[in-house]
């Protein structure tokens, strides 16, 4: 009973800040506005640091409330909230509100910083709908056509995202299973399945197959293998059918003890067939030379670590990075 009343409270406490966001929303267009304080959001983030997440939202929806132009603010808040649907799943998909309602006030906030041109809101905003889209897993097992949905009005992600989203899925085989380790391996593989809606490729995360019941079930269905295994012995057991997909950024705790060739930006349990898709870095190239967001140094360090297992990437690296080519490609 005291756990329900924790859950209840803490849920009445969400949707308070809630609220407060959609006060802050209307106070934008009907009242003048506070200054801008450029501490709020960095004493927030250290407070989420610290473990202290609610506090951190009660006081950026106060906050909000009269300075509703801090595009940082936003983000941190939009943040939070995706944070809270991560812990939902942890959780057991117990609490209020739910996953879901987690996911609407994030979105509502994220959209807010990308109107205030805050670089990382877009990216942030991608993966709620990752997280969306874990939820219809969830709910409905596996369905390529759930997965690779996007809300109408999301705007596109960076062009050197999706490139890389493709060169990933092109990377594996058809009927493969593709292990992603960051976030951002995640959302450029959900990203660039939208241009693939008849997936044939499974993207799999391996820190939710061994952390969220429900997932792992879905997933364990839509590779025909029992879901009370682990995540290397399920994966060993899908060996011999499929072909494994190791992302850069995968951690190899999870994969089966097998022999792994590389090729293209992933490692593969079986020799590699070559396709007729060839790897694209133009989107890449161009925003190296024209973009300074931190995000397209983020993927850059994917090709980085993939030129760690195959040493044959180096080539085609050579007009992105020039002279300075990553540790993997150095003489």
């Amino acid at each position: 009973m005291q756990t329900r009343s924790r859950h209840w409270w803490r849920g009445f406490r969400r949707a308070g800040a809630a609220a407060l966001v959609a006060s802050a929303l209307a106070r934008g267009s009907l009242h003048s506005q506070a200054a801008i304080d450029p501490n709020v959001a960095p004493r927030a983030a250290a407070l989420e640091r610290e473990g202290e997440r609610q506090m951190a939202i009660d006081l950026l929806g106060r906050y909000l409330a009269t300075a509703p132009d801090d595009g940082r603010a936003w983000f941190q808040l939009g943040r939070f909230y995706l944070y809270d649907a991560r812990q939902w799943h942890l959780h057991g998909h117990r609490g209020d509100p739910d996953g879901l309602l987690y996911l609407d006030f994030a979105v509502t906030a994220l959209e807010q910083s990308i109107r205030l041109s805050v670089d990382s809101g877009l990216i942030f905003r991608g993966l709620a709908e990752v997280e969306r889209s874990l939820v219809f897993v969830e709910d409905s097992g596996w369905d390529p056509s759930r997965y690779a949905r996007v809300r109408p009005g999301m705007p596109p992600l960076p062009d050197y995202l999706v490139e890389l989203g493709a060169n990933l899925l092109s990377s594996c085989p058809v009927g493969g299973v593709l292990l992603t380790g960051s976030d951002l391996e995640t959302l450029s593989v959900w990203y660039g399945s939208l241009e693939r809606p008849a997936l044939d490729v499974i993207p799999l995360r391996p820190d939710l197959y061994a952390t969220d019941s429900l997932y792992r079930l879905r997933m364990a269905e839509a590779m025909g293998v029992d879901p009370s295994l682990p995540v290397q012995r399920a994966l060993a057991s899908v060996a011999p059918q499929r072909a494994l997909c190791l992302s850069p950024g995968t951690d190899s705790a999870a994969a089966p003890a097998v022999a792994w060739a590389p090729f293209r930006l992933v490692r593969l349990n079986r020799p590699p067939v070559p396709g007729t898709e060839s790897l694209s870095l133009k989107e890449l190239l161009k925003a190296s030379r024209q973009s300074t967001s931190p995000w397209m140094h983020e993927v850059r360090g994917v090709y980085d670590d993939a030129a760690r297992h195959n040493a044959l990437l180096c080539s085609s690296l050579l007009l992105l990075y020039g002279d300075t080519p990553p540790p993997a490609c150095r003489p």
